[in-house]
């Protein structure tokens, strides 16, 4: 293992070039990427040392990204002006873009523990403004959402959406990509969902299938043509409002 030596916070965008990498494919570009534009990173000790560089959260396959945040580790002091220079000019994988640099403590908390929620930003087939607007209310207006969230080769697991889902409106659609409008044109939605370790994660397409349930639709009635997450927010940035809990029985122990 090489020594670590300094950590860069790394925030950046994902377009449309790189939009169907697996996350695993994506981790392999930016290393062959990082050591192509000559940044010294840090390895990971064991019979095969890995580059430090730690992504916070993996994104959907098919989805765009403009502020997503990556921890890089390196073995030797670099300026930020020095390395936004290597990594603009060969050390980031085609289809990515650097926002923004921020150098961090080496010894903070790992990114994935600090996670709190994500923005999203949609566009929907089959839905319009005004009945997207009735169904965000709707939802929101909703105590609980059961659900049942199901992995391949695994059983269903039932959970409850509500929790997950800090905000929900129609935004304006975005045109991108829509190649038929016989059946209108599309709406926008753009929601904020938890996204932690401790207090769970919300998916996009859930909400979208629940809407569809609001709107007493089948699921398939509704079609995500374009979704981009907007932003990761850590815990330090965002106060999350927790939800009321109902009074207790003079029953209850």
């Amino acid at each position: 293992m090489s020594e670590i030596r300094q950590r860069w916070r790394i925030v950046f965008g994902r377009d449309e070039e790189a939009r169907y990498l697996s996350h695993l494919d994506a981790v392999r570009q930016w290393e062959r990427a990082l050591r192509r534009g000559g940044v010294p990173i840090a390895t990971s000790e064991g019979f095969t040392a890995r580059p430090r560089l730690i992504l916070a959260a993996p994104l959907p396959l098919g989805m765009l990204a403009e502020h997503e945040l990556a921890d890089l580790f390196l073995d030797e002091r670099l300026t930020a002006r020095d390395l936004r220079q290597r990594l603009t000019t060969g050390g980031l994988p085609r289809g990515y873009r650097l926002v923004d640099l921020q150098d961090e403590w080496v010894g903070a908390p790992a990114l994935a523990t600090r996670l709190a929620a994500a923005d999203y930003r949609l566009t929907v087939l089959g839905l319009d403004a005004a009945t997207s607007d009735r169904a965000c209310s709707q939802l929101l207006g909703r105590a609980e959402l059961r659900r049942e969230r199901r992995r391949v080769k695994e059983a269903a697991t039932a959970y409850d959406l509500r929790p997950l889902i800090l905000e929900l409106r129609p935004v304006e659609a975005d045109p991108t990509g829509v190649e038929d409008d016989s059946a209108g044109p599309p709406a926008g939605l753009w929601m904020r969902l938890r996204h932690s370790q401790d207090g769970g994660t919300g998916r996009p397409d859930e909400v979208v299938a629940a809407v569809a349930g609001s709107l007493s639709l089948d699921p398939s009635a509704l079609e995500i043509i374009r979704a981009i997450r907007e932003r990761l927010w850590l815990s330090n940035e965002l106060v999350l409002q927790q939800p009321e809990r109902e009074p207790r029985s003079r029953l209850d122990p």
